[in-house]
């Protein structure tokens, strides 16, 4: 009886907690990955969540996981448009001499508008690098990127 259900369960295909990972979204060609209120793609949409923007597995049903946008947004999205981020996870203590903090941008470069200031002492986390850039998480939980120069 217990053989049964057990091989009646995994045939339906519950959905199951996840392991807790962070994930980024990988959809380079239309730039955007639909969060949907269930796991198929006839659930509604809650937003399209841009190409390179992270998320938290909550549980997964089958090819779906349930995550939480960066945006504090919850619903489910399609695996294969998710990417595992590499374990960079250094510390980085911000060191600006000249001004005393360093800028968090929403994007790698001093075109992209300014999240907030980072000042000397603060720890944050490098998460992905591009170029001379690092998106990293801030000690306060913000996330953005930073000039790696004035981080040590």
């Amino acid at each position: 009886m217990l053989k049964r259900f057990i091989a009646t369960f995994m045939l339906i295909g519950f959905a199951v907690a996840a392991q807790a990972e962070t994930l980024r979204v990988h959809a380079p060609g239309d730039g955007f990955l639909n969060l949907r209120t269930g796991p198929g793609g006839g659930y509604a949409i809650v937003m399209q969540m841009d190409h390179g923007s992270y998320l938290d597995t909550l549980e997964t049903a089958g090819n779906w996981v349930r995550v939480r946008h960066e945006s504090g947004a919850t619903g489910w999205a399609y695996r294969k448009h998710m990417r595992t981020i590499p374990a960079y996870t250094t510390e980085r203590i911000v060191s600006s001499p000249s001004d005393g903090f360093l800028n968090l941008r929403s994007g790698p470069g001093t075109s992209f508008a300014i999240l907030q200031e980072m000042y000397n002492g603060e720890s944050v986390w490098i998460l992905e690098r591009k170029g001379g850039w690092v998106r990293v998480q801030h000690s306060g939980g913000a996330k953005g990127w930073a000039f790696e120069k004035y981080l040590r």
